[in-house]
């Protein structure tokens, strides 16, 4: 589960940063790439959300009652 986690990670980062290289651009006047900064918005929206998921299970199995 960890080097999934570590995976979603990566990739959240990487659709992160590229979104934000996309939306400069588009602000210096390249309109053709707004198709695919809209796209790229859903996909960063669907791993980030994946990635909290998996990290918020991962650290509630490892987090079990203490005292046993």
């Amino acid at each position: 589960m960890k080097p999934l986690v570590i995976g979603l990670g990566v990739l959240a980062a990487i659709l992160i940063v590229s979104q934000l290289v996309m939306g400069l651009l588009i602000l210096q006047g390249n309109a053709s790439m707004r198709v695919a900064h809209q796209h790229s918005g859903y996909l960063t929206v669907a791993v980030n959300l994946l990635y909290i998921a998996t990290s918020l299970t991962l650290v509630a199995r490892r987090s079990g009652p203490r005292g046993s």
